[in-house]
């Protein structure tokens, strides 16, 4: 007959097609439960017991790979050492592009899985500094190169002795379908075993001589061929403990009753490893029941005995994974919604231990909501197939709130349909998510508005004005001089006045209107719902401001210091000056920007002409954006003459503009807008290089004489400050070989505000080249006369505001005097500005001032007429 494996046939069936010694075999024990027979060359085997075994191997495996498999995250199990993956679900494939049997083995770091191997190591110290489950933001890389952003959580277990990490990751992103389900693993021992070969053997039990086929003397490790020896021969590769219960077993086949038999052992195989064998006979006796032979098969089941210990291992690994995962897992009927099995991730989430919950639905202890919203699930689980990443609000066995994130799949467990579904708490995550939103529309230092929730308030209120006809006002605040505060006491001190600020703001406005903080030392008033006549308003917002400014003006105590800061306030009106929130806010700074260039601490309320004003001035700063690059500058030279010798000894470089289609600039008119741009910086550079190219032209000429004259340039304050100013200096000095006693830099006082201690340094370094140095514009500033005796300048320039009345205004003629007596007392020289008259020049003399520049000697000329003065 035919090998068939597993023939499953009723009892009354069988014993019809068997001889009737089968029955005495025990065929027929009279149960009605069929058994499973092995049927080959007339022999039949009762299967049975292995067969359950196997069918019960395969259900713990179908359950935990089902949980482990099916759970809707990626999940992994790691050593904890170096990261070595020794089980990973579908979706790690899925997601990262690594096939399963490539990534077990090898280590994440090895597969490129971290982009950032620190990372993991502090994912690791955190976990053991902790000893508990961790969660993490982190970034993980396929196997393509993609980055998937995720939060990954693990839980430290022990397996067989070492350390591992049960982590799962939950990508961010949607979650993409459910990879191609695992082919099912009982089907691949099937086809194994029906592709195995199997060998036969006879043993004749009187002579003790045993035949074996070759290919069951090459399972026991002999040649390929048949063998024909005694039974000790046969299985001499046994081992010794293995062959006593062999032959344990042969005493009882042929002492007892029954007249078959199974058994498994091992025989050597290469590398020092061992075959499983497992052997089938039938035991033959004669008429007087005295054992004749033995008749059997002999089949290789390594890969049977191989894969069910590997089952049994798998079992006890998804049943920690289950236990241990850092998400709360339960398993429950659908029909009823009754829990079979929870997870310590749910007892840990919930506070409800297993036996409270076994049996019973949490909607009946109220965990996850009511039945209702449990029909809406089931009704979205059947029209979806399953439900991934759903927000639901779940409460504790306290009653405390928590912030859960969901997935239910549908899984057959024993062929009952059930839910298996993962919660996590993202409690946290949520918390997180509210505070980048806050910091998202506020600022983070004075938490005020910013200027996004500014703009989204002023649009509510331009909408409110259109169907209530109310005004709204914009004030748009700047501290005067702030920058001197951080520059000279520190960014903290700057970070106290700017709360104090914020203070006495919130407190001198209204619950309606909004204080918002654009940045630095920005500020905005919103004021909204104002009733009136554009007068009335006008006049009532002008208060305001102005008691606004009285109150930030008020002196404050910091670390020991009195500090005084005052505001700068653009006023703009809705809808007067702007239907739209970005206009009004653009005419409010513009407004800001006129009440600066008023002399600061003032408020100025927009008009159009402002913003013809701030146009023409938008179009200077582009147009000199590119006037450089286009050779549209050039320098001007004005001789500073000694009126005792009318001999020229220096000339100051000024600069001029020409622009080409509006034709010659005056000077006070773009000089301030390249300050203010910062462009001062380009052109301040190339100045000082063509004023040094020009007279080192000068100097080899012969026309001036380098031990006398001086070379004039003035110096930006936004120069001073840079790092390399003084190495620019001498690079240009050099570069045109020019003598450094002849470069004379004139500064002025906003130079000693920015930073005195850096501007003494990088003079001092100047002066050891042999630079001298110019005050320019003496007198007209506060801070002139408290700074001068530390400043190593050697030279004063009367400013043309006191000259030009100097014969006429007697005040002018006192500061006159006062500047050349105290210049005298000094030791320091003193040249007078914009001499325009003679009288001018005979008053100055008679007070001790010789050295004069003005349009009565020449005015400022292009080198080329300059070289001809030198000349004549």
């Amino acid at each position: 007959m035919p090998y068939q494996r597993y023939a499953s046939l009723p009892l009354d069936g069988l014993t019809q097609i068997v001889s009737p010694s089968l029955e005495q075999g025990g065929l027929n024990n009279g149960e009605q439960q069929p058994w499973y027979w092995d049927i080959e060359m007339g022999l039949i085997c009762n299967a049975t017991h292995r067969r359950i075994r196997l069918q019960a191997l395969k259900n713990s495996e179908k359950r935990f790979a089902t949980l482990f498999h099916l759970s809707p995250h990626m999940v992994l199990l790691v050593r904890i050492e170096d990261g070595l993956i020794s089980e990973a679900n579908h979706w790690f494939e899925r997601l990262l592009g690594w096939p399963l049997n490539q990534a077990i083995g090898r280590t994440t770091v090895e597969l490129g899985i971290w982009p950032d191997p620190l990372q993991r190591k502090q994912f690791v110290k955190k976990i053991r500094s902790k000893n508990a489950s961790v969660s993490m933001e982190v970034s993980l890389q396929g196997r393509d190169g993609q980055l998937h952003d995720g939060i990954l959580s693990a839980q430290k277990v022990e397996l067989e002795g070492e350390a591992y990490l049960v982590s799962t990751f939950m990508d961010t992103r949607k979650s993409k379908e459910a990879a191609q389900a695992l082919i099912d693993s009982q089907e691949r021992l099937d086809l194994a075993l029906d592709s195995a070969q199997m060998g036969t053997w006879d043993w004749d039990i009187p002579s003790d001589r045993l035949y074996g086929s070759a290919r069951a003397a090459q399972l026991h490790g002999l040649p390929a061929e048949p063998f024909n020896e005694s039974f000790e021969a046969f299985f001499e590769g046994v081992p010794d403990a293995e062959r006593d219960s062999m032959r344990d077993s042969y005493r009882t086949l042929r002492e007892g009753p029954a007249g078959s038999y199974q058994l498994t052992y091992r025989v050597p195989a290469e590398n020092n490893t061992s075959r499983y064998i497992e052997s089938r006979a039938r035991l033959y006796r004669d008429a007087d029941g005295v054992p004749l032979r033995m008749a059997g098969t002999l089949l290789d089941i390594t890969e049977q005995v191989e894969r069910e210990q590997r089952l049994s291992a798998s079992e006890d690994k998804f049943a920690k994974a289950f236990h241990s995962s850092p998400d709360a897992i339960t398993i429950s009927e659908l029909a009823t919604g009754n829990y079979l099995e929870v997870n310590d991730g749910f007892s840990r989430l919930t506070g409800y231990s297993s036996a409270e919950v076994i049996g019973r639905s949490p909607y009946e202890l109220g965990i996850w909501g009511q039945s209702s919203q449990r029909q809406a699930l089931l009704d979205e689980i059947k029209e979806k197939g399953r439900i991934s990443n759903r927000e639901i609000l779940g409460r504790s066995r306290r009653g405390d709130l928590i912030n859960v994130e969901i997935s239910i799949e549908p899984i057959t467990i024993n062929d009952t349909p059930c839910l298996l579904l993962t919660a996590r708490d993202i409690s946290q995550l949520k918390t997180a998510q509210a505070q980048v939103r806050h910091l998202a529309y506020h600022d983070p230092l004075t938490n005020l508005p910013n200027r996004a929730l500014l703009m989204d308030r002023l649009s509510q209120q331009t909408s409110l004005h259109e169907r209530h006809d109310l005004r709204a006002a914009l004030l748009f605040l700047d501290l005067d001089h702030f920058k001197h505060i951080n520059d000279s006491l520190g960014h903290p001190v700057g970070d106290s006045v700017l709360k104090i600020i914020t203070a006495r703001l919130e407190a001198s406005v209204r619950n309606e209107d909004t204080v918002a903080r654009l940045g630095g030392d920005e500020f905005v008033v919103l004021l909204t719902g104002l009733k009136g006549s554009l007068e009335e308003v006008t006049q009532s917002v002008r208060s305001t401001a102005d008691t606004l400014r009285e109150l930030l003006a008020e002196p404050m105590f910091l670390d020991g210091q009195r500090l005084q800061v005052t505001p700068s306030i653009g006023i703009a009106l809705l809808p007067d000056h702007g239907s739209t929130a970005a206009d009004l806010l653009k005419r409010a700074d513009i407004a800001l920007y006129r009440a600066k260039d008023c002399g600061r601490n003032t408020t100025q309320l927009f008009d159009f002409t402002m913003q013809t004003a701030a146009s023409e001035r938008m179009e200077m700063e582009s147009a000199l954006r590119t006037a450089l690059a286009r050779n549209e500058f050039s320098l001007h030279f004005q001789p500073q003459v000694d009126a005792r010798e009318n001999r020229i000894v220096g000339a100051e470089a000024l600069l001029r503009w020409q622009h080409p289609q509006l034709g010659a600039q005056s000077p006070a008119n773009f000089i301030k807008i390249l300050e203010d741009s910062g462009l001062i910086l380009e052109v301040g550079a190339w100045v000082l290089d063509e004023a040094c190219r020009s007279f080192g032209q000068l100097l080899r000429e012969g026309l001036i004489d380098p031990r006398t004259f001086s070379l004039c340039v003035n110096i930006s304050p936004r120069q001073f400050l840079q790092s390399d100013f003084v190495e620019r200096v001498r690079h240009s000095l050099l570069r045109h070989h020019l003598p450094c006693s002849i470069l004379k830099l004139e500064v002025t006082e906003g130079i000693v505000i920015q930073n005195l201690e850096d501007t003494i340094a990088k003079m001092q370094q100047l002066m050891a080249l042999g630079v001298s140095f110019a005050m320019d514009d003496f007198g007209t500033g506060y801070s002139s006369l408290t700074h001068l005796k530390r400043l190593p300048v050697d030279t004063l320039k009367i400013d043309q505001s006191f000259v030009r009345d100097a014969i006429n205004a007697p005040n002018d003629t006192e500061i006159i005097r006062a500047i050349v007596a105290m210049a005298r007392s000094l030791k320091i020289r003193v040249v007078a500005e914009g001499v325009e008259q003679l009288a001018q020049l005979q008053f100055l003399q008679s007070i001790g001032c010789h050295l004069y520049q003005g349009y009565l000697h020449s005015r400022p000329v292009p080198l080329a007429q300059f070289r001809e003065l030198l000349r004549h």
